[in-house]
């Protein structure tokens, strides 16, 4: 296992050319002017107070520029957090656990994972996981999230239990919805698109809070609920104290957090840095999600992700740093201190409107056009993942369709393809082996090369192979060529030891060509080689041609052949 890296601290902060360019505070302003709205939206839709997304935007980030090596990744609370932790904490919260402290436990148990994930080299595993299934799962989840937010901004409230049951509860209460507050939520998405798609610079979250949140202080709408009373300070240090049930209960979620935490992050760190030819470490970067976490927990804030949109915000800025990050981190302490009463005044449809606005791009439709273009069987995977998701839940619903992305790749392997081969018109000793078309091989001659790995689900096919060479009594010899092969499993070693005693029986001679010093050694291991005479062993397959011209007699080969070889 290779070393555990950690990013050069604060190596992230310097600019690659001397001096330090105004427009890195600058892109520090626009970034706190979207985060801050939108962390406090999060921590609604998880059911938790404003602080909680406020004090994620400070410490967490200021840890976070300091310990990567990323020049433009942004991390916080995002939409797929929340989800999760809406759904987990819930149940901690009815044993009589605070929300707040199952939320920061939760943190703290996400930092440790990813902390662990960093020993093992788990950002180097994140190419494992099946895009089909990110896709789905993410999703499903901003549908969901989409579907609380739109209650938010009816202003009703239903009872309901699974999200079918909830759209179902949603659609009857609409004639109880408010005007006023479906109005503030509405005009809050619209102004958010206009802005970015006028002026995309601008902090079109901020802009939008405080004309919407203005005109709902000028007209005071009686039905349109406002953020409430939000403690002001700077975070206090904390440590969750949970019963040992309540920790087991937040593990699972911490570990999906985990898990996609280092899927996103990796992926758009690495995107980001290939975008300005910079070398990025991906496992490193799990060490520095880590320590944002675990400081996250002892400050008082919800577990913090990447975020692709803020990220995509900071690059258009043009900002070459992490410098921006510590200036938004500054300011948003700023705001904890001075501007909590602004904060409170914020309407609650605006903040649905605002997350809502957010949410809806994570469904990823021309993603989920191109897997049904290129293959269906990922389009099902992505679709039932999020469908699982919203009927099951998000961590079931995971589960699931992981399991069912692990068995279409088992099928798609399963499905092992062979490849005859002959050599081309000319001389077999010198020729070129290729698939074989309509000439047929010489007498008596049979080449076959498996294409992948031979293992427990093709077992089956590599029995059918040997046997139908060996019940072939046009066969007289048979050559496996396995250069294709990576690796065999011991069902396929055992259908190989089968298919070799099957040839045995009926005097069918079995060569083996082109074998690797990887899988010559599996052979060994299982006793195969041993089966197979030293001197039926071939580096190429003109060799083995070559070997059985020299035990048929030339009427086994009558054709001359041509140039290259292999």
């Amino acid at each position: 296992m290779a070393r555990p890296s950690i990013p050069p601290v604060g190596g992230a902060i310097l600019l690659n050319g001397p001096g330090r360019s105004p427009n890195e505070a600058l892109a520090g302003i626009t970034l706190v002017a979207l985060a801050v709205p939108m962390n406090i939206g999060y921590a609604s839709v998880a059911g938790l107070p404003a602080t909680v997304g406020i004090y994620a935007s400070i410490v967490p980030l200021l840890v976070f520029a300091v310990s990567t090596g990323s020049r433009r990744l942004v991390v916080g609370p995002d939409a797929t957090i929340a989800a999760l932790l809406a759904a987990a904490i819930g149940p901690v919260v009815a044993t009589g656990v605070a929300a707040t402290e199952a939320a920061i436990a939760a943190a703290l148990l996400t930092g440790l994972l990813l902390l662990l994930g960093w020993t093992i080299g788990l950002g180097r595993l994140v190419r494992f996981l099946s895009h089909a299934v990110l896709i789905g799962f993410i999703a499903g989840l901003a549908v969901e999230i989409l579907t609380s937010q739109i209650r938010r901004m009816m202003a009703v409230e239903i009872e309901a239990e699974g999200w079918i049951l909830e759209v179902a509860a949603l659609a009857a209460a609409a004639p109880r919805a408010s005007a006023a507050s479906v109005l503030v939520g509405v005009m809050t998405i619209a102004l958010v698109r206009l802005l970015r798609r006028f002026a995309p610079r601008l902090p079109g979250a901020l802009i939008a809070l405080t004309i919407v949140g203005a005109a709902v202080a000028w007209l005071e709408p009686h039905d349109v609920e406002l953020l409430g009373p939000v403690p002001s300070g700077l975070p206090p240090l904390t440590a969750p104290v949970l019963p040992l049930d309540a920790w087991l209960a937040l593990l699972p979620v911490a570990l999906a957090i985990t898990v996609l935490t280092v899927a996103e992050g990796v992926l758009i760190s690495e995107g980001a840095a290939r975008r300005h030819g910079e070398e990025l470490e991906p496992n490193g970067e799990v060490f520095a999600y880590g320590l944002a976490n675990a400081a996250a927990a002892f400050t008082g804030g919800m577990p913090i992700g990447a975020s692709a949109s803020r990220t995509a915000a900071l690059e258009q800025t043009g900002a070459r740093t992490q410098v921006p990050m510590i200036v938004a981190a500054v300011v948003a302490a700023v705001a904890a201190i001075a501007l909590t009463g602004v904060i409170a005044a914020i309407p609650m449809a605006a903040l649905g409107g605002i997350v809502a606005n957010a949410v809806v791009g994570l469904v990823n439709v021309p993603a989920f056009r191109h897997l049904a273009r290129v293959r269906r069987s990922e389009f099902v995977i992505a679709l039932g993942c999020a469908l699982g998701v919203l009927v099951l839940g998000p961590l079931p619903g995971l589960a699931v369709a992981a399991i069912a992305s692990s068995v279409d790749v088992v099928r798609r392997a399963a499905e092992l393809p062979w490849a005859e081969l002959e050599a081309a018109p000319g001389d077999s000793t010198t020729g070129r082996f290729t698939r074989s078309g309509d000439r047929p091989g010489p007498d008596g001659l049979r080449v076959i090369r498996p294409e992948g790995p031979l293992f427990f689900a093709n077992a089956a096919t590599v029995r059918e192979a040997l046997r139908d060479s060996a019940q072939d009594p046009a066969v007289r010899w048979l050559v496996l060529d396995l250069e294709a092969v990576a690796d065999i499993d011991p069902t396929a070693a055992e259908a190989l030891a089968e298919g070799i005693g099957q040839l045995d029986a009926t005097d069918t001679v079995l060569a083996l060509s082109r074998v690797r010093d990887p899988i010559a050694q599996l052979l060994t291991r299982y006793g195969l080689l041993e089966e197979v005479d030293e001197d039926r062993v071939f580096a190429t397959n003109r060799a083995a041609a070559a070997a059985y011209r020299g035990t048929a007699g030339p009427a086994a080969d009558p054709r001359p052949g041509p140039e290259d070889a292999f």
